[in-house]
């Protein structure tokens, strides 16, 4: 890993907005926790199967609403993954776009699904020049890529949670920067789930029954 990639997904998503970044993802795994609790389809052990997806889920859709409500300051919005297979939660700052990601541990990559990687950073032959690394700013792209990675232990205490830049063809990150350890503990308590406000646990669910039943009505008109 390199201290340059490092400071430039530094300079996109910067340390003040640490501890907002990590609420936003406890939020989110509480608000999926509590909807599994108390939706009875949902509490069968095939419920269970899926609690990591359930807790992504809730996270992207916390994370937007406190990018739309201002309290992160980022740009999101929703996209297809370029497999076709699910959507993403596109997040754009600076020169970066990011997506989201569960991961089982702060140095591993993403298996919930393919994750589009056609953006992601390659740091092959091309950084070099006649045997001489070449500034980085002298062949950077329009855009960088990165992923925030998150997971939660069994109660929904958050595990880690780090911006990271993959490299495009290896399994291997450029940089990559675990918030939870520079936030410190102390401050954000990310091992303690915060419990869900009630009026947010319910515009989740709302939302949530909202695009099941646009998903379904959507079929039907395809039929």
């Amino acid at each position: 890993m390199s201290a340059e990639f490092e400071d430039q997904l530094r300079g996109a998503f910067p340390a003040s907005t640490d501890v907002a970044v990590i609420r936003a993802l406890a939020t989110g795994v509480s608000l999926a926790d509590d909807m599994r609790r108390n939706t009875p389809w949902l509490t069968t052990s095939i419920g269970d199967d899926h609690r990591g997806l359930f807790r992504r889920v809730a996270a992207m859709w916390q994370f937007r609403q406190d990018c739309l409500n201002g309290s992160l300051p980022f740009e999101t919005v929703e996209v297809p993954n370029t497999t076709g297979s699910s959507h993403l939660l596109n997040i754009t700052a600076a020169d970066f776009e990011a997506h989201m990601v569960r991961t089982d541990s702060e140095g591993a990559f993403p298996q919930d699904a393919p994750i589009r990687q056609d953006k992601s950073l390659s740091n092959q032959l091309d950084l070099f020049n006649d045997g001489k690394v070449v500034p980085f700013h002298e062949i950077a792209p329009d855009k960088y890529y990165a992923w925030l990675s998150f997971n939660a232990d069994l109660i929904g205490g958050l595990t880690h949670v780090c911006w990271c830049m993959p490299e495009a063809n290896r399994k291997v990150f450029l940089g990559r920067i675990n918030i939870m350890r520079n936030a410190g503990t102390l401050s954000v308590e990310p091992h303690v789930p915060p419990p869900p406000d009630p009026t947010t646990a319910m515009k989740f669910k709302l939302d949530v029954v909202e695009r099941f039943m646009d998903t379904k009505s959507d079929k039907k008109k395809q039929r």
